[in-house]
């Protein structure tokens, strides 16, 4: 039950109880004096006791309609058999009561009505009919009793209203306090959060130079494409642009495999295909065709574009040159091989000569070789020093030949570096 719900029930047993004393109070001290009318008033003590029976069975709805119904008519009733003896002015209270017991407007306008009702037909009773007084009833001090009841019934009632304002009063001010304190740590939260923005604004800004920075720097240095998933590609970057020798619209919805060379391209697009379809990213060194027919080389990244719903649409594809590094290896490989054929000729067509003319010497220096041999070991001397004089010839010519074919180097620099293979 609410607050002022229970207010209510309290003073309504209240009522009950103060209304049973009194009566029976009133009804002990007018028969003492010999006035036995007043017996009429215990069938309100009844009516009482039958408001807190419903009370204490959780009826109070129908308890308030009963005590309303059945008091209005007892007292009516005590009113017109004793006419003038302030029973009358109960009906007042009655009618007062309404307001405190009921909560709905229409149960209110109703037992208001109804009490206010009976007063006035009591009114008109005792106007239309002449009152004979009864010698033995005290009019006077039983309209006084009569009335002091029904002042403290009023009096009970205002102290209830004082208590209900009084409440509500003091909640209307924790709540307007609460309210004000609200307000304060709003306008703080308020204030911070402006802080915060104006903060984040500062940051947002900043981050976006940066990241216009690292864009221009992309579109500077980096070639840059974004393809379906299908391949085709539907935007391209300057540097792309530049470096393939096409125009923007001859690339436009081409497939970016149609440029990429050599025998292992579809090893290299089955590879980046399955990657790709795991939602991964791919990265690989892959020569690529110009449109004049020379190439050049790429090291390429391939990062999936996920939507909101984790679907891939598209793909981000970024990649450096690489073309002077992968000339440099190649060229490194060539002069590697060239090396391996100079080291070949050399240990096969000159090596053998000089072992055979140091061996030969050896020979001569421990007094091995007769004089009358000498003409033939010279023999074998100038044979030895024709067969060096040839492959000497033979691997100078083809040094040469080798470095004007892959121009490996400048010809000035051909002879040091025979000189150094040799």
């Amino acid at each position: 039950m609410s607050y002022h719900q229970k207010i209510r029930l309290h003073t309504l047993n209240g009522f009950a109880v103060i209304s049973i004393l009194f009566v029976t109070l009133f009804s002990i001290i007018f028969c003492s004096i010999g006035s036995y009318t007043s017996l009429q008033s215990l069938p309100i003590a009844g009516v009482m006791l039958g408001v807190l029976w419903l009370n204490s069975r959780h009826r109070y709805e129908l308890a308030k309609g009963f005590m309303t119904v059945l008091l209005n008519i007892i007292i009516f009733g005590m009113a017109i058999l004793d006419r003038r003896t302030g029973t009358e002015y109960v009906l007042l209270a009655s009618a007062c009561s309404a307001i405190l017991l009921f909560d709905n407007l229409i149960h209110i306008a109703v037992s208001f009505t109804l009490a206010l009702g009976s007063f006035g037909g009591y009114i008109w009773y005792d106007t239309v009919y002449p009152f004979v007084p009864d010698p033995t009833v005290p009019y006077e001090y039983m309209s006084g009793v009569v009335m002091l009841v029904s002042a403290c019934a009023v009096a009970a009632q205002l102290l209830v209203y004082r208590s209900l304002i009084n409440r509500y009063a003091r909640e209307l001010q924790e709540a307007n306090s609460k309210v004000i304190v609200m307000n304060q740590e709003l306008k703080s939260s308020y204030e911070e959060q402006q802080t915060l923005a104006l903060q984040l604004d500062w940051i947002v800004k900043q981050k976006d130079n940066e990241l216009q920075s690292y864009l221009d720097a992309i579109n500077v240095h980096v070639y840059s494409a974004v393809t379906d998933n299908h391949g085709a590609i539907l935007k391209v970057n300057d540097p792309l642009v530049s470096i393939t020798g096409y125009q923007e619209n001859e690339l436009i919805g081409k497939n970016f495999s149609e440029f990429i060379e050599g025998r292992s391209s579809e090893l290299l697009m089955r590879e980046l295909i399955d990657t790709l379809s795991k939602g991964k990213t791919w990265r690989g060194e892959v020569k690529n065709r110009k449109k004049d027919g020379t190439f050049y080389w790429i090291d390429m990244v391939v990062i999936p574009l996920k939507n909101e719903r984790d679907v891939t649409n598209y793909f981000l594809t970024l990649a450096l040159p690489i073309t002077e590094r992968k000339e440099a290896e190649e060229q490194k490989e060539k002069i590697a091989q060239m090396l391996e054929d100079i080291a070949f000729r050399a240990s096969h067509k000159i090596r053998g000569p000089i072992a055979r003319i140091q061996g030969l010497t050896n020979l001569m220096d421990i007094g091995f070789i007769q004089k009358e041999e000498l003409t033939k070991v010279l023999e074998y001397f100038k044979e030895s020093v024709l067969e060096m004089d040839v492959a000497t010839r033979e691997l100078t010519t083809f040094i040469n030949t080798h470095f004007e074919d892959e121009k490996l180097t400048s010809p000035d620099e051909n002879a040091n570096f025979m000189y150094k293979a040799l």
